[in-house]
């Protein structure tokens, strides 16, 4: 291969990877006229190809930026990553900040895990810093690689079509501020050629290549054999992903249909028109029942009550220790017990 021919299929990869954002962002809304967006920058590849690619939207939409960077006090290297995307901020011209988390401290506290209290600490700091700065909008440099170990994370754990739609790309956190994930179409093969081809200085968390969680685990032994089968395996799981998510959209405009119409709660009481109920596909019985049902949740505990609730036989359910279901003919209630009152 010539060196003009690498150079125009790297230039190539560069335009997708603009256009993938680009596509993203106004698909889904991400970022429009007037917003002030928090970028989530730990300094890695990721987030520092994110914080670029958004100067360059900056040129044609009408918005704010800020960078916040979060050391947790879990490794030496952090303070250096900080002054890294300190830098950086400061050649892009974007405000930054630098926060501090007692980790391992809030950890014990909690009695969780370091990774389980550094992902609560962050989002609880990601939440108080956009109030902070009057950020109506918070940016996560989730790609396509992390929903791809999501869902298969999910996958081991047992789920239904929810753990298959993988990470959403924007979730409402209040009326005032939501979550983006504007880089989840983007790989990370094509984040590193990114990074590489601008010549962006980024951190590489050793942490990340210990197979101590989970995540990791499927990131560094499952996922390499995945790709040996098929090269586009994470595309794929990306395109899964997004259909499920249309298929769950719809389905959730027809459970909140039922909802309003067939469904009334109070403190202690949650009725449902149980003829009209009986009358749906299976399908839609079972995301209803999960969406109203107060307690245990599992797959095999809605099915029975699904099942109950077809038997014509009208008698009180034991759903647990806090709700019963009554019935009669034309409807049913999830109802407190005794217990569940004095709680």
């Amino acid at each position: 291969m010539t060196d003009l021919t690498a150079t125009t299929k790297i230039k190539g990869k560069i335009m997708v990877i603009w256009e993938r954002f680009r596509k993203n962002i106004f698909d889904n809304k991400l970022a429009c006229q007037g917003d002030k967006i928090l970028l989530a920058v730990s300094g890695g590849a990721d987030s520092m190809a994110m914080a670029k690619l958004f100067t360059m939207l900056k040129k044609t939409v009408n918005i704010d930026l800020v960078i916040v960077n979060f050391n947790h006090n879990l490794r030496k290297e952090s303070v250096k990553e900080a002054e890294i995307v300190k830098k950086f901020a400061d050649s892009l011209k974007i405000e930054c900040v630098l926060k501090s988390l007692n980790t391992k401290e809030y950890a014990k506290e909690k009695n969780i895990s370091t990774e389980t209290a550094g992902r609560q600490l962050r989002y609880a700091e990601l939440e108080k810093t956009a109030k902070e700065y009057k950020c109506n909008k918070i940016a996560t440099a989730h790609n396509m690689n992390d929903n791809a170990e999501t869902i298969l994370m999910w996958m081991l754990r047992g789920t239904g079509t929810e753990g298959l739609s993988g990470i959403p790309v924007i979730r409402k956190i209040n009326k005032n501020l939501s979550i983006i994930r504007p880089v989840l179409s983007i790989s990370r093969d094509m984040i590193d050629t990114y990074v590489k081809e601008k010549g962006i200085k980024f951190c590489t968390d050793k942490s990340n290549f210990k197979c101590d969680y989970t995540r990791n685990k499927i990131r560094l032994n499952i996922i390499p054999e995945l790709k040996k089968i098929n090269p586009l395996f994470i595309e794929h799981f990306y395109n899964l992903s997004t259909i499920v998510k249309n298929e769950n959209a719809y389905f959730k405009k027809k459970i909140n249909s039922f909802i309003s119409k067939n469904v009334k709660t109070t403190k202690n009481k949650i009725s449902i028109n149980s003829k009209a109920f009986n009358r749906q596909d299976t399908i839609l019985q079972y995301k209803i029942l999960k969406e109203i049902i107060p307690d245990k949740k599992r797959a095999v505990n809605i099915n029975q009550v699904i099942d109950w609730l077809a038997d014509g036989e009208s008698k009180n359910y034991i759903l647990s220790k806090d709700w019963k279901i009554k019935k009669s003919y034309k409807s049913a209630a999830f109802v407190k017990t005794e217990n569940g009152n004095n709680n």
